[in-house]
């Protein structure tokens, strides 16, 4: 059994080690590092003491398995702290990589790094896809791994050679004091990336002429300069497409038959800024070191994927919320290096808007690397005054590429909101979570729509859409197919709550039968 985890993306972090177990005994069988220890492949990419301090570079989004070879392929995280790297100085190997080990012992067989010293959080954020493609005439076992910038990486499975071309381009330095940004990233030259990478005023909303001119004057007061911009102090710099992807954790899919891929995108921008870190130890303070960069300084979250606090004191009992920032709860990581104290100032600034002083404080880290001079100030989507995308769309797609080329089959919009979809303005796409599922039966299907809740078939080959219904809540999740009894049925988990503020939430399975 071959396990990575959940830690947290800011510091003190757990570093993200990759563990196997004997599944008969529960003995451990083997543990890589990736933060790299003194002595080890990497080490030198990274701060001399990094391992006894960083954390991060964790395995959230799953593994895949080529059983016959017995190689682990593991997608792997991002280094803590996610947005300022001045106590990792380089390229942090094996953070933001897939690695192949070699299942039984854990040996390292290849690598290759998606990011140089990330400091945007731009890991891989889904499991890689095993296929077979075809070059030249030939049979090739490939891994393909899509990224939250766009981009389709796809490598021979036996030694991590690339089957299409990448170039390592250049980008700006960091102005920001301490941070040592890389110089060069690599980029795939094909596929083309199925998201937008820079932003320009020609892609502006025109959804209406006051949202439009808005638009413009909010750019106008961002950094923006596509990928791989480093993060500044104080001004927002825009991130197209957003910390949510492009790719996003459902996942891809491939037709074996066909090697084509099949991956569903966000693509609408974000921003992010950095601020100087508060080293009080008052409730508002320490909300600011731990809480803020999700749920922003004036606590009012990125909802649906953060959370509002304002109003908390209404939904949520002090001790339940002592209780989910101690140990955690759903996609939040915990925080147990806080002390009692800490955990009591934090709660009464989130309920109160009161900045408590904490008596005995958390002691600081052993470390003082650990201290970071500059924390992130939240995650914030570029919507306009409406609540809608500020980018014309397509605001989320569903692409299909030809593994064998490199060349697209089709992109269409996925999804659209019922509101503009009254008003003539269709098929724009939204925002989507949960990935696809392709059939031998030549249909695609996906929820994933946080919107309008729909759960779809496409034909596979053309994209066109072949059946529709609207579940009682979002399916973000990915589908199943499974037979009984020589009758194809396909279902999902209908969760929702990821559309608008307020949209409905539950958690039902929706099964649907194919036609006999």
């Amino acid at each position: 059994m071959i396990v990575g985890g959940r830690v947290g993306e800011g510091l003190p972090s757990s570093p993200g080690y990759i563990r196997a177990y004997d599944a008969r005994t529960g003995e451990s069988r083997w543990t890589f590092h990736t933060i790299p220890h003194p002595g080890e492949p990497g080490y030198q990419t990274w701060s001399k003491d990094s391992w006894t301090y960083n954390g991060g570079a964790n395995n959230w989004p799953g593994m895949a398995l080529d059983q016959a070879r017995g190689i682990v392929y593991v997608p792997t995280g991002s280094a803590a702290d996610d947005f300022y790297g001045g106590n990792r100085v380089g390229d942090n190997r094996f953070a933001n990589c897939l690695l192949a080990l070699d299942a039984r012992t854990g040996r390292r067989i290849w690598d290759f790094q998606f990011v140089r010293h990330d400091i945007w959080d731009r890991d891989p954020p889904s499991p890689p896809s095993l296929v077979r493609v075809r070059r030249n005439g030939r049979a090739i076992d490939a891994v393909v791994q899509t990224t939250k910038q766009g981009f389709v990486f796809v490598f021979d499975r036996t030694n991590g050679q690339p089957l299409f071309p990448i170039e390592y381009k250049r980008y700006p330095a960091s102005d920001v004091p301490g941070e040592v940004a890389a110089d060069t990233q690599p980029l795939p030259t094909k596929p083309r990336p199925f998201a937008r990478q820079v932003l320009t005023e020609q892609m502006l909303t025109t959804r209406t002429p006051e949202a439009h001119t808005w638009a413009l004057e909010q750019l106008a007061t961002f950094r923006n300069g596509g990928q791989f911009l480093p993060f500044s102090v104080g001004k927002p710099t825009i991130i197209f497409p957003g910390f949510d992807g492009g790719a996003e954790w459902g996942g891809s899919a491939v037709d074996p038959a066909t090697a084509i891929l099949y991956v569903n995108a966000n693509d609408l921008p974000w921003t992010g800024a950095l601020a100087p870190a508060e080293r009080d130890q008052d409730g508002r303070a320490l909300y600011l070191q731990h809480c803020a960069s999700c749920h922003r300084d004036d606590r009012t979250g990125t909802p649906p994927e953060i959370p509002s606090l304002v109003g908390i004191e209404t939904r949520r009992a002090r001790a339940e919320l002592t209780a989910i920032i101690q140990k955690g709860a759903g996609r939040m990581p915990g925080f147990p290096a806080l002390g009692p104290d800490a955990l009591n100032a934090i709660v009464q600034y989130m309920l109160t808007g009161a900045a408590a002083p904490a008596p005995n404080p958390s002691p600081p880290p052993a470390n003082p690397a650990a201290l970071i001079p500059y924390r992130f100030t939240g995650y914030n989507k570029f919507l306009d005054p409406d609540g809608y995308p500020a980018v014309a769309p397509p605001w989320g797609t569903l692409s299909a590429i030809d593994l064998n080329t490199g060349d697209y089959a089709w992109q269409i919009p996925l999804g659209e909101y019922p509101e503009l979809a009254e008003k003539g303005m269709r098929n724009t796409g939204t925002e989507n979570y949960g990935g696809p599922v392709v059939t031998a039966g030549g249909l695609v299907f996906i929820g994933a729509t946080n919107f309008d809740r729909k759960f779809h078939a496409f034909d596979k080959k053309t994209g066109a859409l072949l059946w529709e219904t609207t579940l009682p809540f979002a399916g973000n999740a990915t589908p199943a197919t499974y037979e009984v009894d020589g009758r194809q049925f396909i279902v999902i988990a209908a969760g929702g709550g990821k559309g608008k503020p307020g949209s409905p939430s539950g958690g039902v399975y929706v099964a649907f039968a194919l036609p006999r």
